[in-house]
């Protein structure tokens, strides 16, 4: 071997082994951070020690259990405000400053379903000024169960001002240092919250409150390139999952679910805020597939910024857009893309986007977002009409392809917008549950196409059933009746849209198999078709086949057999959509000239 291609081999290898990819392991309970860490009997104990090792391109898996320093999930409140548990403000998993690179992701995921990071001060999660991440399989746990309302109710209003006058430390303050807002009026002295009640000033002061009652799941700020997918997000007390003043993130396939149930603060389950401009006019921000359901406030919430109080939940929204109107934003290129999520029994809101511009909502489904009139506030008086998708005070929002369903009994809307200019409203189903649907003026306006029929779900259930299916029946119109130039190639299940997608999240075609048969060799083809449509299976009984046009007429047809192959003879249908049933399994179809 000449000396030429020794150096080359050589270079090879060299360059190969600066370059693996290593995955290091986590594991809070059995771990030791004087380990290696690249294995799972040799893990870490701390993800601090983890993260200090990983290069562009490697992973982190987490194993077990991973919780805060003080974490205690016995804790009890006992009356005491100034207690330290109550202030720690601990995080979690803390990451700053950590950079991947362009086709090499760091990613922090799972070892196993096993894994749960759980926490009780201000996040779960918390990523600062990083990049090139990839947060994937995570389940993210709070303490919802373990916090009474009658504790929340009790730190509702307890506030303290971290300034000289301090006389113990934001995270250990004393009883002295302890205030309460409710006490604050400058127009009686009660200490009962009204809407006539003035408070005094605090803006430019620094409140802090305690960090308890309102634990994230995950917080993101001043990052980019981030995928965020496949997480489960739930019960905590504060907001779900933040990003912040970011870009290029895509936020993929996550459920978050039981969030912002004991905050003081007003918080939501998915929230995009302040995110920063990119180069061109394709997409920063993403918010793709996400399942996003239950999650509402117990107790109604105060702002430091502000003098008055509203003494009823008014916050818990599903998906909530906020301020991305930043000058640099305006000033900017990109849009925000809100797509082929499924929300419903949100406490005020499916999908909303206050103090926006440049984002589309499209082909979203949300159903009954309303938990807090519906529930909380049911025999009550009963307040707020953004309870479907909505935008206030924003600018070149799009609003196609979406299903809307709401609860009609105080006059919300499916669809609304206030103070919003250059609206795109096309395509949409609308419904309201409770008799006729209230139609917001500013919508009407300028909508197109808009539907108001019952999507026929397949199961939308209440707001307390074990299981979900918001899947189309056959009859649905919302069935091929989407702009096709706006509709997502795939769906909320990543299932790829025909050339005729339908309105909502989910694209119809039942995944329930045919009674007792195997539907591995099972073919519908061709699909469009024009005068025939074969179908091949073993043992298929003709009988088992039907058709239906979309409002559910049964459609008569002749067929030959022959080699396991039915041909329908179909040539004297109208061109159109179809249903084609074969058991209990239904395809749609489409037929052409």
């Amino acid at each position: 071997m000449n000396q030429k291609l020794q150096f080359t081999i050589l270079f090879i290898l060299l360059n190969g082994f600066i370059n693996a990819q290593t995955t290091y392991y986590v594991d809070q309970t059995n771990g030791n951070d004087s380990s290696n860490g690249t294995s799972a009997i040799t893990a870490y104990k701390t993800f601090d020690k983890a993260e200090s090792k990983v290069n562009p391109g490697d992973t982190i898996e987490i194993i077990g259990v991973y919780k805060n320093t003080s974490y205690n999930e016995n804790y009890s409140y006992s009356g005491n405000e100034h207690d330290a548990h109550l202030w720690h403000s601990e995080n979690t998993i803390r990451i700053s400053g950590l950079d991947g690179a362009p086709n090499n992701y760091i990613t922090i995921k799972a070892h196993n379903s096993n894994t749960v990071l759980k926490g009780d001060g201000s996040n779960i999660v918390r990523v600062l000024n990083s990049s090139y991440l990839k947060f994937e399989g995570l389940e993210i746990f709070g303490e919802v169960n373990n916090i009474p309302l009658s504790t929340a109710n009790a730190l509702q209003f307890v506030y303290i001002i971290d300034d000289v006058n301090l006389n113990g430390t934001a995270t250990a303050p004393t009883e002295l240092d302890i205030k309460f807002r409710n006490e604050d009026e400058t127009n009686d002295n009660d200490d009962i919250v009204e809407e006539t009640d003035i408070y005094t000033n605090i803006n430019n002061l620094e409140v802090l409150r305690p960090s308890y009652v309102d634990t994230r799941g995950f917080y993101i700020t001043n990052s980019n390139n981030i995928i965020i997918k496949d997480n489960k997000i739930h019960h905590t007390p504060g907001g779900g999952l933040r990003v912040s003043k970011c870009e290029f993130v895509d936020v993929l396939e996550n459920e978050i679910y039981r969030c912002s149930a004991k905050s003081y603060s007003g918080t939501h389950a998915l929230v995009i805020t302040n995110s920063k401009p990119i180069t061109g006019n394709g997409y920063s921000i993403n918010v793709l597939r996400n399942e996003i359901h239950h999650n509402y406030n117990e107790l109604y919430s105060w702002s430091p910024a502000k003098t008055k109080i509203t003494p009823r939940i008014d916050e818990g929204k599903g998906i909530s857009l906020q301020k991305n109107n930043t000058t640099e934003w305006i000033n900017g290129s990109g849009r925000i893309l809100v797509a082929n999520n499924v929300c419903y029994w949100n406490g005020f809101s499916g999908v909303h986007t206050n103090d926006g511009n440049r984002i589309d909502f499209i082909n979203n489904t949300c159903y009954l977002n309303s938990y807090t009139n519906t529930i909380t506030y049911a025999g009550e008086d009963q307040k707020g009409q953004n309870i479907g998708i909505s935008a206030q005070s924003s600018n070149d929002i799009s609003m196609i392809n979406n299903i809307s369903v709401i609860d009609t009994d105080w006059g919300g809307f499916a669809l609304s917008a206030g103070n919003t200019t250059n609206l795109v409203v096309n395509k949409n189903i609308i419904y309201g549950i409770n008799g006729t649907i209230a139609q917001d003026n500013d919508i009407t306006s300028v909508d197109s196409n808009t539907i108001i029929v019952n999507p026929m779900f397949i199961s939308p259930g209440n707001q307390s059933a074990n299981s979900y299916n918001f899947g189309l029946q056959y009859t649905s119109q919302a069935i091929g009746a989407a702009l096709t130039a706006s509709a997502p190639s795939d769906d909320f299940y990543g299932k790829t849209r025909d050339s005729s997608p339908d309105l909502g999240a989910i694209e119809y075609d039942s995944t329930l198999s045919i009674n007792t048969k195997n539907l591995n060799n099972l073919a519908v083809y061709p699909n469009p078709f024009k005068d025939n449509i074969m179908i091949r299976q073993n043992d298929l009984d003709p009988n088992e086949v039907a058709l239906y046009n979309l409002l559910g007429q049964n459609q008569s047809f002749n067929y030959d057999i022959q080699n396991n192959v039915i041909t329908l003879k179909l040539n004297h249908l109208a061109i159109g959509f179809y249903i084609l049933k074969i058991g209990t399994t239904s395809k749609k179809i489409v037929k052409t000239n």
